[in-house]
């Protein structure tokens, strides 16, 4: 028998060590997720969380605030300013002259559409846009030339958007991501931030501008509005954000 080569003790002691390994992959396998579900969304779910709007493609009404899509296709926002990025040109003044009034539109003769969305807010939209669809990241719009648009919202809107957007900025995963400005602006009595930047997708190049703002306590919001880069500085990209974000209302 064993036990007249190896003493008695020394077998128990064996065993034990043998059933503590065993239990010990047991639960590794049981309890651990591993970081396939945040790696699969670049972090969370693909979107930049950011703390003023519904972010950088990103509806999130859950616990924080809006986000941004920060995955290589469209982004959205989640409950941050929003995010992740910057749905148009900041409305105080922007990098490369970009700039718009943001206050509520007079020029209803630039509505083709309104669009109420089942969240409650309203918005216009210019010739050619439609809606396209919702889900966990909001409500998306498409537009001639491959304009975009993500509408996000959350109900727990952060008080900071510039801090937020920074801090959801670590999520963004597009590719050929380059940031062109995150910074307070001028939007209406809200507080506002807006994330720009560009990003390459098919071997096209895109400009985004993710708008978050804080309407009150319980509603947040994001405007992600996405054009071809090549096309930022066209007059009919200025007046389809000009018209997107000045159209746009709140649940009230």
């Amino acid at each position: 028998p064993l036990t007249d080569v190896v003493p008695r003790r020394t077998l128990i002691i064996i065993a034990v060590v043998v059933a503590l390994a065993v239990l010990g992959t047991v639960l590794a396998l049981t309890l651990g997720g591993g970081d396939d579900d945040k790696g699969a969304e670049g972090g969370n779910g693909g979107k930049a969380v950011a703390s003023a709007g519904a972010s950088g493609d990103t509806k999130q009404d859950e616990e924080s605030g809006t986000g941004t899509d920060g995955s290589a296709s469209d982004p959205a926002t989640d409950g941050g300013p929003t995010g992740a990025p910057d749905a148009g040109a900041s409305a105080s003044g922007t990098t490369d002259g970009e700039s718009d009034d943001a206050g509520k539109s007079d020029d209803d003769e630039d509505v083709a559409t309104t669009h109420q969305g089942g969240q409650g807010y309203r918005i216009g939209l210019p010739e050619g846009w439609k809606f396209a669809s919702t889900g966990s990241s909001g409500d998306r719009f498409t537009g001639p030339r491959g304009q975009k648009l993500l509408v996000a919202w959350t109900s727990t809107p952060k008080g900071d958007p510039v801090a937020d957007w920074k801090s959801q900025e670590q999520y963004m995963v597009r590719s050929n991501y380059q940031k062109v400005r995150i910074e307070k602006v001028g939007y209406r009595d809200w507080n506002a931030a807006d994330w720009e930047f560009t990003y390459t997708d098919g071997g096209t190049k895109y400009r985004t501008v993710d708008r978050g703002f804080v309407v009150n306590d319980h509603q947040g919001y994001a405007l992600m509005y996405t054009a071809k880069a090549a096309d930022w500085g066209d007059d009919l990209r200025r007046d389809t954000w000009r018209t997107l974000s000045k159209t746009f209302e709140p649940k009230s």
